[in-house]
């Protein structure tokens, strides 16, 4: 069971508690059992003449029993599962975070997003039906042991009867399985659109026909999902039904069949009966049980296979590798080449060779048209991407598993499709007096400013946003800082003021800035100005023609 296995990770100890608390509290509701028809057997054979305190006493200690191992079933088994879905969570958060950035992105963000929010949550909303199930599994086991006990027809017939109720109730299950699946599709297609709605709706705002066509398709995906999910519940009520219509034929067994097989069934019958009837509750848990945590157990399905894919495309580093000096003189490439995953390189995109070298303090261009190469470019030089072959060297040490990870540390980004967090992570000493620089200098301490090491407000313009991101890598000291069309979102006035100010203060602080930029006005601004043209690389003066608009 891939639920069991997924709440298991890194705490082999879960089932061992759950076998613990499930075999007590089923062992001490069996022999409760028999003490109650042992009881109500002396009542009725020598009636009630005074109290027999061993029975008594016996009975008040199993319940004792009974109680502590369902409190701690009941209870501290949910805070162990919760428990093991957090490592869940943090284990596939960690494996995202390791794995190879080229493969990842063909991963998409709705899948990583359900399953470390949507799945989880499924689980954990469904997850304490483990531990009733198992205890209530282990009760059915405790009495059938003493039906044995009392009539070894009747506990055969019993298990026949539930051997071919189980039989059907897999086949169901199974089917009600494949539904499951079907509605986890229907619901990701169905916010897909609610996605769409709601990232593109100036768009949809601005044509009929586009606000109609996606009016139509929302519809579509909504109506398929009620009828998916109108017969996954009603295969689960189906399911549901007919485990209990399993209990009813047991009772039947009882009543009609075994009589008349079994001699002197008579004085056991209603012991018998008892015990099924005590069966019930916990039959009436695991029916529940096996339909509710259906859809949970796709749930853990999913993650298992992602856990799975994303540790085959781990990337190759080394925990607690080599540190590379704090400072370089170079930065060199030789030979690099890259392809994307999965594409084949005779019709796909091919990067190289690559041979340059980027010295320490130089500002350098990057330009080159739509698809020529430059974002794959920053992605290798900021080592997101692993070139398919050649090497990179920081000065005379080859990057490779045991240094990668400090290669990174020391450049400072801002993406063309960059996240601004809030909070200045990894900053932990900010200098008030610098952030109030770069602050006035992009002329945004009239908006916003730093308090505690986050932003006061990042609710601002996307050039605004560009702003702050810049002044969030600039606060983290780092000796490499790499744009990617950065300006590309300012008014000409601060487009201006970035090439003429900016830039060669934060090169005359002695810091080495890659790029990207279609801004041929400031070309004369960068030491050099390299150029892409089909993943070739050219090196260009000023003058050149080429890149420029």
């Amino acid at each position: 069971m891939k639920l069991l296995e997924l709440l298991s990770w890194g705490d082999n100890r879960l089932m061992a508690r759950l076998a613990v608390a499930g075999v007590l509290s089923g062992a001490g509701s069996a022999v409760l059992l028999g003490l109650v028809n042992m009881a109500a057997e002396g009542i009725a054979d020598n009636g009630v003449d005074e109290v027999d305190w061993l029975l008594a006493g016996g009975f008040i200690a199993l319940a004792v029993v009974y109680f502590l191992a369902e409190v701690f079933l009941l209870s501290n088994i949910s805070i162990q599962i919760e428990q093991g879905i957090d490592k869940v969570r943090r284990k596939l958060l960690d494996q995202i975070a390791r794995a190879d950035f080229a493969q990842l992105e063909t991963f998409g963000q709705a899948r990583l997003f359900d399953s470390i929010t949507q799945s989880t949550q499924l689980i954990s909303q469904n997850s304490h039906m483990i531990g009733m199930s198992f205890r209530s599994l282990l009760l059915i086991i405790a009495v059938m042991i003493y039906v044995f006990w009392l009539s070894t027809l009747a506990f055969f017939l019993i298990i026949l009867v539930i051997g071919g109720g189980i039989v059907i109730y897999l086949k169901m299950g199974k089917q009600l399985g494949i539904w499951f699946g079907k509605l986890h599709q229907t619901e990701t297609g169905l916010f897909g659109k609610v996605a769409d709605l709601f990232s593109g709706i100036r768009e949809v705002r601005m044509w009929s026909l586009r606000s109609n066509t996606l009016f139509d398709s929302f519809s579509a995906s909504s109506q398929e999902k009620e009828h998916v999910t109108a017969q996954t519940h009603s295969l689960m009520f189906r399911q549901m039904i007919m485990g209990m219509m399993a209990f009813y034929v047991l009772l039947a067994v009882i009543i009609f069949i075994v009589p008349v097989y079994a001699d002197n069934f008579g004085a056991t019958i209603s012991k018998v009966s008892t015990a099924v009837l005590f069966m019930i509750g916990p039959i009436s848990t695991v029916v529940q049980a096996m339909a509710v945590l259906g859809s949970a157990e796709q749930a853990a399905q999913r993650m298992v296979t992602l856990s799975q894919d994303l540790d085959a495309i781990a990337e190759p580093i080394k925990e607690n590798g080599a540190q590379l000096p704090d400072t370089f003189s170079q930065i060199v490439f030789e030979d690099v080449c890259f392809t994307y995953p999965n594409r084949d390189p005779r019709h796909g995109f091919v990067l190289g060779p690559l041979n340059l070298a980027v010295k320490k303090g130089e500002l350098i261009f990057i330009t080159g048209g739509n698809g020529a190469g430059k974002s794959t470019l920053i992605k290798l030089l900021t080592a997101l991407y692993r070139p398919a072959s050649g090497a990179i060297r920081f000065d005379d040490i080859q990057l490779g598993a045991q240094n990668i990870a400090s290669f990174r540390d020391k450049i400072a980004t801002v993406f063309s499709d960059f996240h601004l967090f809030s909070k200045l992570h990894g900053s932990s000493e900010i200098d008030p007096d610098e952030a109030d620089h770069w602050l006035n200098l992009f002329e945004l301490s009239h908006i916003t400013g730093i308090r505690d090491g986050e932003f006061i407000s990042i609710a601002l313009s996307a050039g605004q946003r560009k702003r702050l991101g810049l002044i969030t890598a600039l606060l983290e000291h780092r000796p490499i800082l790499v744009l990617d069309e950065w300006a590309a979102d300012q008014d000409p006035y601060f487009r201006k003021k970035f090439y003429s100010e900016i830039l060669p203060e934060i090169k005359a602080r002695g810091t080495t800035i890659i790029a990207v930029t279609h801004d041929d006005h400031y070309f004369d601004v960068a030491d050099r100005r390299l150029h892409l043209e089909a993943g070739t690389l050219h090196e260009l003066d000023h003058n050149d023609a080429r890149g420029r608009v």
